[in-house]
């Protein structure tokens, strides 16, 4: 009796001992498992603003709800971004797009998605991905548009202007008749 015993014993010890040694064993592999992510050259800023300026005068500020900034490359994928242009400090127009990017060193931007153009005198451009060109101070895309001036509207594809629509060429004008 006492050898069933001992033999119980050695058993509820042993069948013990390999439950615990299983459990540590398998902390000590979770542990190990958990790596570290590798640095990048990305950060992201929430409220993000450039401030463009020239003699004391604002040309242009860009507000984006986010930005994801590549050093590397020198480029922000903006989330809503909008542009607001000026000329000799004087609000001319905003552009609001669904997403862009900005290129840090020339501060071009590419606005994508459906976007919109609103001028100071309520003048209006729709169409999809605009591009800016901020040594030149234009704007353009080669999507389908839509200008809405007081009761007249222009339909085309493809359009250059200036941020105000004050001087814009658009490449394939349409007619609609009612």
């Amino acid at each position: 009796m006492k050898d069933g015993k001992l033999n119980k014993s050695k058993i509820l010890f042993l069948s013990l001992f390999l439950f615990f040694s299983f459990t540590l064993c398998s902390c000590i592999e979770e542990e190990n498992s958990i790596e570290e992510t590798p640095p990048t050259t990305e950060q992201t800023i929430e409220k993000f603003v450039i401030t463009e300026t020239k003699d004391g005068n604002i040309k242009t500020i860009l507000e984006s709800e986010s930005a994801i900034i590549d050093e590397d490359n020198k480029i922000a994928t903006l989330k809503l971004p909008k542009v607001k242009f000026y000329e000799d400090g004087k609000y001319k127009s905003i552009l609001i797009a669904e997403s862009g990017k900005i290129n840090m060193e020339t501060n071009d931007i590419k606005a994508l998605g459906k976007c919109t153009v609103e001028t100071a005198d309520n003048e209006y451009l729709q169409t999809r991905d605009v591009s800016f060109n901020a040594k030149k101070r234009l704007i353009y895309s080669d999507s389908d548009i839509k200008i809405t001036k007081s009761k007249d509207v222009i339909y085309g594809k493809g359009f250059e202007s200036d941020t105000d629509l004050k001087n814009i060429v658009i490449k394939k004008q349409r007619i609609i008749i009612d």
